[in-house]
């Protein structure tokens, strides 16, 4: 039982300094109820660690130098590895974080096809380089490795056995996610004056995939299913956005219009590299709106070709919820 109070209060030291960054054992005290005396004895543990650095003195109240205490970091990193399309070929781009979110290094790579057996080399490298490295977080489109992306973020039986592969392999825990469901959340951070954000990729000769994010959550439906727009049936069962330039313009507008009426988001961010965009877009989906209720209510449109910045901010903020709280499902 001790035991159990002693790791909870741990927990909310560490946890209380990370969001400081910078503290005192005194501030501590104050903004967690915690007496002095236990404070300081969890900040000996936490040095000890490797989990806190002691910092400069600074001077209290009363004039008396106070050791300060810096939240480390670097204490543990996550690499993220992120797939995405770009200019018609397929991307991974690698990056490490700190557990402030903080870049450490970051680079790009041309890839043959998708697959996680691409990423052993450069894994393996990152892992010898950066021992402290405590998560790996994958981001792909939902159709790679043969479909199992998908089934990988159902959290089923084959994706239970992707991740202990993945695990096995490099000895760590490994997470998944969709490149639109971590862009959709990056997207959130980057307007978070919208609290109900929609991610959509229209790509030419492509299944459209679809993602929401309301209040910083993201929206998985049922067994993690959500957004699966490719089955609206103006995609009369094919399921993907057209190669010729007028169709799929045409059929991206009708998507954007299905979008907003089933689920009025307040921002729709278009992932698309050859559509039509900018306010052309926005303007072509509010001339086939009919009533001014429809049009009070249509969202703002934001057209980008940015999409790998907003999976690696979507994924970091995914992993370091992980590392974070390794016991959440």
């Amino acid at each position: 039982m001790s035991h159990d109070i002693r790791e909870k209060n741990l927990e909310m030291v560490l946890r209380t300094l990370h969001k400081e960054q910078v503290s005192t054992a005194t501030k501590l005290n104050k903004l967690t109820g915690l007496s002095v005396v236990t404070v300081n004895k969890l900040l000996s543990q936490l040095v000890q660690s490797g989990q806190v650095k002691i910092g400069a003195h600074t001077k209290n109240l009363k004039g008396r130098p106070a050791t300060t205490y810096h939240f480390n970091a670097a204490y543990k990193l996550v690499l993220i590895i992120s797939c995405y399309k770009r200019g018609g070929h397929d991307y991974a781009g690698y990056s490490i974080h700190d557990l402030f979110g903080e870049c450490i290094e970051r680079r790009e790579e041309l890839l043959q096809k998708v697959h996680t057996d691409e990423f052993r080399v450069a894994v393996e490298n990152y892992i010898e380089r950066y021992p402290k490295i405590a998560m790996i977080g994958i981001s792909m489109p939902s159709d790679t490795i043969g479909g199992r992306m998908a089934s990988a973020l159902r959290r089923d039986p084959l994706s239970k056995r992707l991740a202990q592969h993945m695990k096995n392999r490099f000895h760590l825990p490994v997470f998944f996610e969709t490149d639109i469901n971590a862009a959709t959340l990056g997207a959130f951070k980057r307007h978070f004056q919208y609290e109900f954000v929609c991610g959509l990729a229209l790509v030419p000769g492509r299944s459209p995939v679809c993602s929401f994010c309301y209040n910083g959550s993201l929206i998985r439906g049922r067994d993690g299913l959500a957004g699966e727009v490719k089955h609206f049936p103006m995609y009369n069962n094919i399921g993907i956005l057209p190669l010729d330039p007028e169709a799929a313009d045409d059929l991206a507008v009708r998507t954007l219009q299905a979008v907003t009426c089933v689920l009025n988001p307040a921002l729709i961010v278009v992932y698309t590299e050859s559509l039509k965009s900018g306010p052309a877009l926005a303007d072509r989906l509010k001339r086939r709106l009919s009533t001014e209720a429809e049009i009070v209510l249509m969202p703002k449109i934001d057209v980008t070709d940015k999409i790998r910045d907003d999976i690696v901010s979507g994924m970091i903020t995914l992993c370091l919820q992980q590392v974070n709280n390794p016991h959440q499902p």
